[in-house]
């Protein structure tokens, strides 16, 4: 009889485990994942533009944040090698990109780190700003995801975020100048915003600018 008990608290524990263990959503959508993996790692992915009204509408939504069990996965790496494929591609380069720009609501983005030696690429999750500096500055700023037009928008000259590296630890670091500005133009793609959002007299055509 002892031995029954015991044996169903045993299953009664195994169902619970399972059931918390299954609640946990994946990382990535059943579409996303066939998104990414469609494709070799060095092939740029397709770009998600304001001018397609479906791209539109994710372009808009809050990215979802990644989990550091899900930053080793085989899709997660096939992500980062495309995109870094697609914002290093000679037809449409750019300092830097969100996943959302290309059809993949995480939050991951990849900016060109102006500020250091040979001016890497780095990736990072779940970005966070945490701090504004006073010290403003207004800038042409322009986006892959909204191709033709440019803006000029004042942003902060430093920052302080915080992140998840490659390697899943917590980092805070300060940045300051045009870096700074990359950085807080691909964190607002992880959160809706595009950067005409900014600008209350909107956007320019870089056609109407052509002298």
């Amino acid at each position: 009889m002892e031995n029954q008990k015991i044996n169903s608290i045993l299953i009664s524990m195994i169902v619970l485990l399972s059931i918390v263990s299954g609640c946990k959503k994946p990382a990535f959508t059943p579409e996303e994942e066939q998104r990414i993996m469609s494709a070799p790692a060095e092939s740029a992915m397709r770009l998600f533009t304001i001018n397609v009204e479906n791209d539109s509408v994710l372009l808009r939504q809050n990215a979802r944040k990644v989990g550091k069990e899900d930053l080793d996965s085989e899709v997660m790496q096939r992500l980062k090698e495309r995109m870094l494929a697609t914002v290093q591609d000679s037809l449409n380069p750019g300092v830097g990109i969100a996943a959302p720009q290309v059809g993949v609501s995480i939050q991951l983005i990849y900016v060109q780190r102006l500020d250091k030696e040979e001016e890497p690429f780095e990736a990072y999750f779940n970005p966070e700003i945490t701090f504004y500096g006073d010290s403003l500055k207004t800038g042409n700023e322009g986006c892959l995801s909204v191709p033709g037009y440019y803006g000029k928008v004042e942003r902060p000259q430093q920052i302080t975020i915080t992140y998840l590296d490659e390697d899943g630890n917590q980092q805070t670091e300060e940045i300051e100048d045009f870096t700074a500005v990359i950085f807080q133009h691909e964190i607002d793609h992880l959160n809706g915003k595009l950067y005409f959002d900014h600008i209350p007299e909107g956007f320019t055509s870089l056609e109407s600018n052509e002298e």
